[in-house]
């Protein structure tokens, strides 16, 4: 099981996050997250079944469905990724994802496609026994730059707008 405490700049709220994914030998992963927060003791949960495709002309390729407890819907979905080596050594690329999802419920009838591209360089042995990886993108949701740091346990993600969270994975 991961876990993790996770502190953003908008909520100003510790979370305790824990996240357990079950993966068949077909490609079929059950993923159970939920978080606590830490002030108000408050409980949200997701649940998430998908089955991955991996075609030739993708990267990777997902179809499934959601449950939140906060919005207490499910939502099924179609996501893709492309993913472009631009280093012999595979510690630099760009990657293309999109995502659409739809609450079938709804009418009328409505969805929501999200797509971002990413630049992304792994940095191993940046310090003794320290990895890093520096990820720089772009949303068409919010249009907005971001740029996540990830160190061995800890992650920083930073928007344009100088929204920010901190995860450390315990």
């Amino acid at each position: 099981m991961e876990t993790s405490l996770r502190f953003d700049s908008v909520n100003r709220k510790l979370f305790l996050h824990a996240k357990e994914k079950f993966v068949s030998d077909d490609n079929v992963m059950l993923t159970a997250q939920g978080s606590l927060d830490t002030r108000t003791g408050g409980v949200t949960g997701r649940v998430q079944l998908r089955k991955k495709f991996f075609p030739e002309f993708l990267t990777r390729l997902d179809i499934g469905a959601t449950y939140e407890t906060a919005k207490d819907e499910v939502k099924y979905m179609l996501g893709g990724k492309k993913r472009f080596e631009l280093s012999d050594d595979g510690l630099l690329s760009l990657d293309m994802k999109g995502n659409y999802s739809f609450n079938a419920s709804n009418k009328p009838f409505k969805g929501e496609g999200v797509g971002r591209i990413e630049l992304s360089r792994k940095i191993f042995n940046f310090t003794e026994d320290q990895d890093l990886k520096v990820k720089i993108g772009v949303s068409s949701t919010d249009k907005l730059a971001y740029l996540q740091v990830r160190e061995n346990n800890w992650t920083l993600n930073v928007n344009q707008r100088g929204l920010w969270d901190l995860r450390y994975d315990l």
